[in-house]
């Protein structure tokens, strides 16, 4: 269990701890809500790193040489790079 301290604009930091678990990064949306008096966030949504989703499949069909993509590769790519996300993220939980 982490303790966090509110800060001024009722601002707080949320652990790393509880950041790797949740996969969330910088500009992610959170739903913010009261359950049974406690507060939870809970992510949204990863429309906002759709651009650097795209940017990283650009990133490697380039290095792999490859000018133009079908959909078919482009989510093959996509997949692929949130596998290795996620692996990281399990490894470091563990």
């Amino acid at each position: 269990m982490s303790i966090v301290r509110v800060k001024n604009k009722y601002q707080v930091v949320i652990p790393e701890s509880v950041r790797d678990q949740i996969e969330v990064e910088v500009g992610d949306v959170l739903e913010a809500k009261v359950e049974r008096g406690k507060i939870t966030l809970t992510p949204k949504s990863i429309v906002d790193r759709i651009p650097q989703i795209v940017k990283d499949v650009r990133a490697a069909s380039k290095r792999k040489g490859l000018n133009k993509l079908s959909m078919e590769e482009i989510n093959a790519e996509v997949a692929a790079v949130r596998s290795q996300k996620k692996a990281t993220t399990n490894r470091r939980a563990s």
